[in-house]
């Protein structure tokens, strides 16, 4: 809409202006009111962090779908921009109007969540994400841009939901002692496809087509689901203790049976 209205210089100016007010609201933050727990003391090394997450299927069985389902299926500014300029024929207002309706759907996906509680399982991360990657398929097909445009808010749901439900297991199953690598090594993964897949749909649209470079996305990501939902949903139970020295010590015990 901006783009439509202002052109494309001064909608990034608006929009770098629009972060101030986060910046503001950061600054104004007083560290004295922060809430501070003392941690155990634990090796401070990421590889300490890579192999807690590897001996915990639970937690690396939902980075393995987020890393599929970010690298192919997050992908709507550009199925966005190229369905919409070039297989649809519109502008840039209506290219706008199509964030609006995934917005709608990630809105109510995050209202969802809230009461999907009991549902917080890496079981339902997998089936989450095959809803999802079955969502983009369809969304490949859509004939017209009014159908593509009222089926975003499910891809929306569904997307959004997933991540949730992601993004939860691994804070909260996590031993709070590493937690913070634990979750530094889940955003590597989950923003490390971007610059994999982002290059490799937009080759992919110009030798096969939009449409065909959709689907193809939501065929990829689905695959990759079902793969590892025969491969590891009766493996991903959580651990009564999960504190990194428990972790690893029966990991070392298996090891050495």
């Amino acid at each position: 809409m901006l783009i439509a209205a202002f052109g494309t210089g001064p909608s990034f100016i608006i929009n770098g202006v629009s972060y101030l007010f986060a910046i503001v609201a950061l600054l104004s933050l007083n560290e004295k009111e922060f809430f501070h727990q003392d941690k155990p003391k634990t090796m401070t090394n990421v590889r300490e962090g890579l192999r807690y997450a590897l001996k915990r299927p639970d937690i690396y069985v939902v980075m393995l779908m987020v890393f599929f389902l970010g690298t192919f299926g997050l992908n709507f500014q550009i199925f966005n921009a190229l369905m919409a300029t070039k297989e649809f024929h519109k502008g840039p207002a209506s290219y706008g109007l199509l964030g609006t309706f995934v917005a709608i759907g990630s809105f109510s996906g995050a209202i969802a969540s809230a009461r999907l509680e009991r549902f917080r399982q890496t079981r339902y991360v997998i089936l989450s994400g095959g809803v999802f990657s079955t969502a983009v398929i369809i969304l490949s097909v859509m004939p017209n841009y009014l159908a593509y445009a009222l089926w975003l808010p499910v891809c929306g749901v569904s997307a959004l939901t997933t991540m949730i439900m992601a993004n939860s297991i691994v804070q909260v199953n996590s031993d709070p002692a590493i937690r913070g690598r634990i979750m530094g090594i889940y955003l590597l993964i989950f923003m490390g496809g971007t610059p994999v897949g982002s290059p490799l749909i937009g080759v992919m649209a110009e030798v096969v087509g939009i449409r065909q470079t959709v689907a193809a996305c939501g065929v990829i990501a689905l695959l990759a689901t079902l793969v590892i939902w025969f491969k590891y949903r009766d493996k991903v139970s959580v651990p009564e203790d999960i504190s990194v020295a428990a972790v690893l010590k029966r990991a070392d015990a298996d090891h050495n049976n």
